[in-house]
């Protein structure tokens, strides 16, 4: 794992024309989920995250897939279940989305900037929807 990491560094992938090393998400992952665990509202849903060095690595790779990279561990991961079962509404986007994208302008140059928050706006609704579809078929199943 180590060595994959290190070969890592120095990759990149360019999304809507704009290029992100791997460090550059890693970055930016690291020092926002160092904030979500101190958040007054977001901490509740992460409490169930038991080891935060794993889960910003995972949340790394999650990124660096969405932006076109390669997977290299392996992770299984429902990102719509597994906001469903933490409760996560339109107030929680809310606050993710003003953390991230403060932590995106600290962390990245203004393209860069520009190009993720509007993936993670995009992310954060889709996301929003399916839990809605979630909740609307189980309330039709009772």
């Amino acid at each position: 794992m180590k060595e994959r990491k290190e070969k890592l560094k120095d990759s990149s992938v360019t999304v809507l024309g704009v290029k992100f090393g791997h460090s550059d998400i890693h970055s930016v992952v690291d020092a926002f989920y160092k904030e979500v665990a101190g958040h007054i509202r977001l901490k509740v849903p992460f409490k169930s995250v038991q080891d935060w060095p794993e889960h910003i690595d995972r949340m790394t790779q999650f990124w660096w897939v969405s932006f076109g990279g390669k997977a290299y561990m392996f992770s299984q991961y429902s990102p719509v279940w597994k906001h469903y079962g933490a409760g996560f509404n339109q107030e929680y986007l809310d606050d993710w989305l003003k953390l991230f994208h403060k932590t995106l302008k600290e962390h990245l140059n203004i393209e860069q900037m520009m190009a993720w928050k509007k993936i993670s706006e995009r992310m954060g609704k889709n996301l929003l929807v399916s839990n809605e579809m979630i909740k609307a078929q189980k309330n039709e199943n009772f």
